[in-house]
C-alpha cells in the first residue's frame, strides 16, 4: 500500500510545558479505507523530515485542519508558528516533486494562500452544516449537506491563480477547488468528522491522493 503523509494540529499541555503535535484518530481509519497507510508528519524543520519523506516513499500529502494560520490572526489562541513554517515549506517540497496534495479546511487556505491567493472573514461559516453546490469538473455530483468549522475563506476574488472552483456555498464561499494543471485540490469540510464518510468524499480524495 501507499504512504499518505498527514499533517498535525499544535496543541498546548501548559501542565507540562509541553507543545505536542496531535491528529484527530477518526482520519487513521478514513485513510485506510482509501487504500493508504496514513504516516503523521511532526511539526519540525523540514530538514529534518525531508530525509524521512525520501526514504518512506511517501506518495502523497494530506494537510490536515486545526490552528489558525499565523498571516490571519495574529492573537488566536490557537497559533503554532512551528506548524506554518513546517508545512509552507512541506507544500513548496511536495509542488517542487509533483507529489499529490489534498487540503482540508486550514489545509485549503493554505494552500490558496501559498499560491499567491488571499482569505477574507467568513463568520457565517463556523460550527455549522450548510449545503454545497458542485461545479467545474466536479459539477455532476449532487449537492449535499457538509460540516463547516472554517471562519476564514474565500471567494473567486481571492482565488489564487491556477486553481478552479470544486464546490461552492450560497454565499459565493468557494467550499472545494483544484488545481489547473497539478494533482492538488482543497475541501474546506472535515470528511473524517462525519458519522459515516460520504461515498462523494471518498471518490474525491481517491482522485487526487491515489
Amino acid at each position: 500500500m501507499k504512504l499518505l503523509g498527514i499533517t498535525q494540529r499544535v496543541d498546548i499541555a501548559n501542565s507540562y510545558g509541553e507543545r505536542r503535535d496531535c491528529l484527530d484518530q477518526r482520519w487513521f481509519e478514513l485513510i485506510y479505507s482509501l487504500g493508504l497507510v496514513p504516516v503523521p508528519l511532526p511539526n519540525v524543520s523540514i530538514k529534518r523530515i525531508e530525509q524521512l519523506l525520501d526514504e518512506l516513499n511517501i506518495s502523497a500529502i494530506l494537510f490536515s485542519g486545526g490552528n489558525s494560520l499565523g498571516s490571519l490572526e495574529t492573537r488566536a489562541s490557537d497559533l503554532a508558528p512551528e506548524r506554518d513554517q513546517f508545512e509552507f515549506a512541506l507544500f513548496e517540497w511536495a509542488l517542487n516533486l509533483s507529489i499529490p496534495v489534498l487540503g482540508v479546511c486550514r489545509g485549503m487556505q493554505l494552500i490558496n494562500y501559498c499560491l499567491g491567493g488571499k482569505l477574507k472573514a467568513v463568520p457565517s461559516h463556523t460550527s455549522v452544516r450548510h449545503v454545497v453546490k458542485f461545479v467545474g469538473a466536479l459539477s455532476g455530483e449532487a449537492n449535499r449537506e457538509v460540516n463547516s468549522y472554517h471562519n476564514w475563506g474565500l471567494s473567486n476574488v481571492e482565488l489564487a491563480k491556477n486553481l478552479q472552483p470544486l464546490a461552492e456555498a450560497d454565499d459565493g464561499v468557494i467550499e472545494a477547488f483544484q488545481h489547473n494543471s497539478k494533482k492538488i485540490a482543497g475541501i474546506m469540510w472535515h470528511p473524517e468528522r462525519e458519522p459515516q464518510t460520504h461515498p462523494q468524499d471518498i471518490r474525491l480524495m481517491k482522485n487526487f491522493l491515489l
